[in-house]
């Protein structure tokens, strides 16, 4: 757990640029540790105008306390399900739960009043199960033990909701804080991880527990799984959402865990959770705790977000976080850290000592930087309430077909704020070419509807639909929340609201990214102007031989390639300028079945 938070003298903050990350200051403030009963009473293009929806409310504005589950799915028939933290019952929080809602392909149902479950429960996650249907686990307290509460049915969208149970590995230990996934080509084998509570289990105050059903939660041929690879050996203890599950490829699976002041590894199985390797991403010098004074150094904050490539490569991205002891041996972190870190296991591990760099340029040109708070401009950042996590956190990330990856987060918005403090919105950041570059940051928010919005918690479907991705985040009118961090007077009114955005907004594509010929279809170039290199993506129903042609407006040709024949579903082709001008060009591939012809323009 983050121990004392080191917070930023506001006075002496005028702007946090790319190349200034962190700042200093005097006043420290202890940090509250998460209770499951009730919480705690570069360059930025300008967003186009997205369609939203407000999909929720609630008062209860705690949606993590790190990682965010899985809370969102966009299915291939066009229907999406969704689910938040939600509570309007502000004294105790007694009627605390999952918000629920589903879009049927034309329509959201209607605002819930009261949460999904038959009692209190907490932090939800979402997840397609069976042919058609749905679940929706959440902690709850029955009795004396903390268990999972799931609801399933077999129909997504309607019919009456079937509870089950899943309880903690011995009589006085409890299972809390739940993060599920589901596999196979059915989605009826359920994967759970859940973290212990109440008394300590196996050496830890908080040891990760994985479980899984083969049968959609009718039995458990894996239950309350201990990895010892994550004992006290490694981890002192887990934090409450302190990993996260990856969208399941096949028959591997993968989640990550720590990524905060400690050491941070993934869990990787290529069987689908019978076996397991372990992959270290980076370790901390300093844990576990040393006793006194150390100089300052550089990890997570507690916010992660973790997916799997076409090879089956794990990717991952989290928020920077640095970190030092006084000479009491105390904890100290500094809320005004800058950086959204990206790293794949083909990477080598991170070095902790450029994490904690006192600027993010060498993570930069290490390849390891995916966001960061962008260029403040004149205004400037002025101050920030605390989410106990960094200026660039709660990220959420996706990689489709073509490993194009799409990363969410909440970021401290410069030159929007409300005289005291800035305004967090929603970003992103794309890459065409798994990982290697990145397209450049996005805003979300920036439509006159959010100048006065604290936009926070985004949660991604982990799989794309009708060539968008599709998220909700939570936002209010005052920066910060009520629950936990205290940051607000009182508890008010906070609206879930929902985007399906189009690929192309992230990826430099124009807004028609595709054009169909069946049986091939071609996308558009992405990115799209472009200067020095495009990408064009060829799907294909059958083999067939594949030629690829540029020519410039007055019909000469100025380029080919013929690929033979391709028996893959998909191939991508790399186009690269060599010293042509600025202005129109027209590609066009020729397959089995007739050509397609599409418009790119160089910059």
């Amino acid at each position: 757990m983050k121990k004392f938070l080191l917070l930023l003298s506001f006075s002496t903050l005028s702007a946090i640029t790319f190349g200034q990350a962190i700042r200093y200051g005097a006043e420290r403030m202890p940090v509250k540790t998460p209770d499951p009963v009730n919480g705690y009473t570069g360059e930025v293009i300008i967003g186009q105008k997205i369609t939203e929806s407000n999909i929720g409310e609630t008062y209860y504005d705690l949606q993590t306390y790190g990682s965010m589950s899985q809370r969102i799915y966009a299915y291939p028939d066009g229907t999406v399900g969704a689910v938040w933290m939600l509570g309007f019952e502000t004294a105790a929080w007694s009627d605390r739960g999952s918000g629920y809602n589903y879009y049927d392909g034309s329509q959201w149902g209607e605002i819930p009043t009261e949460k999904l479950e038959s009692i209190r429960t907490g932090w939800g996650c979402y997840a397609p199960l069976g042919a058609n249907g749905e679940i929706v686990v959440a902690h709850a307290q029955p009795s004396s033990d903390w268990i999972l509460l799931f609801n399933k049915r077999e129909n997504k969208g309607e019919g009456a909701w079937e509870e089950f149970t899943l309880a903690g590995p011995v009589a006085g230990t409890g299972i809390v804080w739940p993060a599920m996934i589901t596999s196979g080509t059915d989605h009826n084998t359920i994967h759970i991880l859940a973290r212990s509570y109440t008394t300590p289990y196996m050496g830890q105050d908080g040891a990760l527990l994985y479980s899984r059903s083969s049968d959609g939660g009718a039995t458990w041929d894996i239950q309350n799984y201990f990895f010892t690879e994550l004992g006290p050996d490694y981890f002192v203890a887990i934090d409450a959402d302190g990993y996260d599950w990856a969208q399941p490829a096949g028959n591997t699976i993968a989640f990550s865990v720590g990524f905060d002041s400690g050491h941070a590894c993934i869990m990787k199985s290529t069987d689908n959770g019978d076996t397991w390797e372990f992959i270290q991403v980076y370790q901390c010098p300093f844990y576990p705790a040393p006793g006194g004074v150390t100089p300052s150094f550089g990890g997570g904050d507690g916010t992660q977000s973790i997916a799997i490539d076409n090879a089956g490569n794990v990717h991952i991205v989290f928020g920077r976080m640095v970190y030092v002891y006084d000479d009491a041996g105390a904890q100290f972190y500094y809320p005004s850290t800058d950086g959204l870190i990206y790293w794949n296991e083909t990477m080598p591990e991170l070095d902790s000592t450029l994490i904690s760099s006192y600027t993010t340029e060498f993570l930069l040109n290490n390849g390891n930087l995916a966001g960061w708070v962008v260029d403040p401009g004149v205004s400037g950042l002025i101050g920030f309430p605390s989410y106990y996590s960094s200026l660039t956190s709660h990220p959420q990330m996706l990689i489709d077909e073509f490993n194009r990856i799409f990363v969410l987060w909440m970021g401290a918005a410069p030159s929007f704020s409300n005289g005291t403090w800035n305004y967090r919105h929603i970003y992103g950041n794309s890459s065409n070419d798994g990982g290697i570059t990145w397209n450049g940051i996005k805003d979300f928010n920036t439509e006159l509807v959010y100048i006065f919005s604290e936009c926070i918690y985004p949660a991604m479907s982990p799989v794309l639909y009708d060539n968008k991705f599709h998220f909700w985040f939570q936002n209010d009118v005052e920066p910060g929340i009520f629950v936990w961090a205290a940051q607000q007077p009182a508890a008010g009114q906070n609206f879930i609201t929902y985007m399906p955005v189009e690929t192309g907004f992230l990826t430099g594509e124009n807004e028609n990214s595709t054009i169909s010929s069946d049986p091939v279809i071609v996308s558009q170039n992405f990115p799209n102007p472009f200067e020095a290199v495009t990408f064009i993506d060829v799907r294909l129903n059958k083999p067939s031989e594949i030629n690829f042609k540029v020519s410039d407006l007055a019909g000469r040709m100025i380029y080919s390639e013929s690929f033979g024949k391709v028996n893959s579903e998909k191939l991508r082709i790399r186009f690269e300028n060599n010293n042509l001008s600025k202005g129109i060009y027209y590609y066009t591939i020729l397959s089995d079945s007739g050509s397609v012809t599409g418009k790119m323009v160089i910059n």
